[in-house]
């Protein structure tokens, strides 16, 4: 799959001030200043993507304390209507937002969404591979969890409640289908897409870091920046939102599986966890064999990532994106709120 860098960004023209019979001098000047155009588009595209994941922050609190008033100052998160407003809110917060940011800025649908055809066999054995390191990302979480339990600490924030009988529909959508489709066009559409032709491994970074702070909780970082880094890997792989929208319905479907067969009495919990475990270790022998296959097909270099651009080391770009402002906002923003949590219990 050949990805095409945009040309981008545009540096300015060079002034040398260099003596002309110090080429050498002249050239040092030349790369530095390169190297400072870069770091300044960089920071901008940095600082307004940051500004993005502030107000989806701003929004989520806005619209989820409207909801609560028009509720009737009641909430269950189990209910129909709830489970739908939960899904209208994410709908409004990701996908309409990242519209909206995409159209003020007059980014490219077809360069941040991409949608390059990809053979059903190699969209099966990414799915699988992608699939299997989300799964182990969930016994992650049980470590965290386990961990915070030796502390007496229990969180339990961000997990939704499915109730005693939730409608299986509504569930799986809210749970499910509606996530893969929002959270994937927002975080491996708009942020990584933005930060993809200044090199993809600060694009997968970034996005991942973005995706796992924005569950607000320290019990799914792990998990959910473990599961955004395989998403953005195989998107860049395949130049394809698809495979990360499909393996993030599975993941959450299986999730919701399993909280249905134990709300509705079909599995005892301890079913439920075997049932899991038996699919995990399945996609896990599958994962290996495919994972060997494609190095056999296509070659190791089928999994190296392209720093995009020589003008500034990998390490020097991670920093100048991190170091933006709005970023570190959002950052601690959503650590505070995580340490809330987890205090709350």
């Amino acid at each position: 799959m050949q990805y095409n860098y945009p040309q981008y960004p545009q540096y300015a023209p060079y002034q040398p001030y260099a003596p002309q019979n110090d080429p050498a001098l002249a050239q040092k000047y030349r790369e530095y200043q390169e190297a400072e155009m870069y770091k300044k588009a960089l920071r901008k595209t940095s600082n307004h993507l940051g500004v993005l994941l502030i107000v989806f922050i701003v929004l989520e609190f806005v619209l989820g304390l409207i909801y609560f008033f028009i509720s009737g100052l009641s909430f269950d998160a189990g209910s129909i209507k709830d489970l739908l407003g939960n899904g209208l809110i994410s709908c409004i917060i990701f996908f309409v937002t990242g519209a909206v940011y995409c159209l003020i800025k007059k980014l490219s649908f077809a360069r941040l969404f991409p949608f390059e055809r990809i053979g059903a066999k190699m969209l099966s054995m990414l799915c699988v591979i992608g699939l299997c390191f989300s799964l182990m990302s969930n016994y992650v979480v049980d470590l965290v969890n386990n961990t915070f339990g030796l502390f007496g600490i229990e969180n339990s924030g961000g997990n939704i409640d499915a109730g005693s009988e939730p409608n299986v529909i509504v569930y799986l959508l809210t749970v499910a289908v509606l996530p893969a489709f929002v959270e994937e066009f927002a975080f491996r559409g708009v942020i990584m897409g933005s930060l993809r032709p200044y090199s993809e491994g600060l694009a997968i970074l970034v996005s991942s870091a973005a995706f796992a702070l924005m569950h607000g909780n320290f019990v799914q970082l792990p998990f959910t920046f473990c599961c955004g880094l395989v998403f953005a890997i195989i998107d860049i792989k395949t130049n394809s939102l698809m495979p990360s929208i499909i393996v993030h319905f599975f993941n959450n479907g299986l999730s919701v599986l399993a909280d249905i067969l134990v709300s509705y009495k079909i599995f005892s919990e301890l079913q439920a966890n075997l049932f899991y475990g038996v699919i995990f270790i399945v996609l896990g022998i599958l994962s290996l064999i495919f994972i060997k296959k494609i190095i056999n097909e296509k070659g190791q270099s089928f999994f190296t990532l392209k720093n995009s651009d020589t003008v500034l080391p990998f390490k020097t770009k991670v920093k100048t994106a991190a170091s933006s402002p709005t970023m570190i906002t959002f950052a601690v923003i959503m650590l505070i709120f995580c340490f809330t949590q987890l205090a709350a219990g």
